[in-house]
């Protein structure tokens, strides 16, 4: 395929995925915006990766071995209880901790196990995970993470173990 061909197919593929959009309404657009402008963000950083951009994570804190990052509760996080889905909270809470962990080994690792537990509902504008390092091993740490809303309750806890290459 030549170049031109190529670049034909592609701006076909593009006018065909415009005219798809066009049958959606207002709401269903701006999160398909959200999603492509995090995708976008994501190619140029990263120390983040898609879903912190989709879901507006902000890193409020970082030092050596702890962590918190703050995510903004709104439609695209709700369960439909009208409370953040649970499954958003775990994967806040194995981000803050992976952060953390991350913080104290300087270098990458992976999630071995996650342990939250729901103390209540999560509403409001925000909620923001703490997470720490509390034993740190050779390629072992292991972490906790307080989830709290805006007013410093806590409502989920949970604990991780992270594994480091050397």
């Amino acid at each position: 395929m030549s170049d031109g061909e190529q670049h034909g197919s592609e701006e076909e593929k593009r006018q065909e995925y415009l005219a798809r959009l066009a049958e959606f309404d207002k709401e269903d657009l701006l999160v398909a915006l959200h999603a492509a402008e995090a995708s976008k963000e994501n190619r140029g950083d990263h120390g983040f990766y898609f879903l912190h951009h989709f879901l507006g994570e902000e890193r409020v804190e970082m030092n050596e071995g702890a962590a918190s990052i703050r995510l903004p509760v709104n439609q695209l996080v709700l369960n439909p209880a009208n409370m953040l889905h649970g499954g958003v909270t775990a994967l806040l809470c194995d981000n803050a901790m992976g952060l953390a962990s991350f913080l104290n080994k300087k270098r990458l690792g992976v999630t071995l196990d996650l342990h939250i537990r729901y103390h209540r509902p999560i509403r409001g504008q925000y909620t923001t995970a703490h997470a720490k390092v509390i034993s740190s091993g050779g390629r072992i740490n292991v972490t906790t993470c307080d989830v709290v809303d805006e007013m410093g309750e806590v409502m989920a806890t949970a604990t991780g173990t992270f594994y480091h290459k050397i």
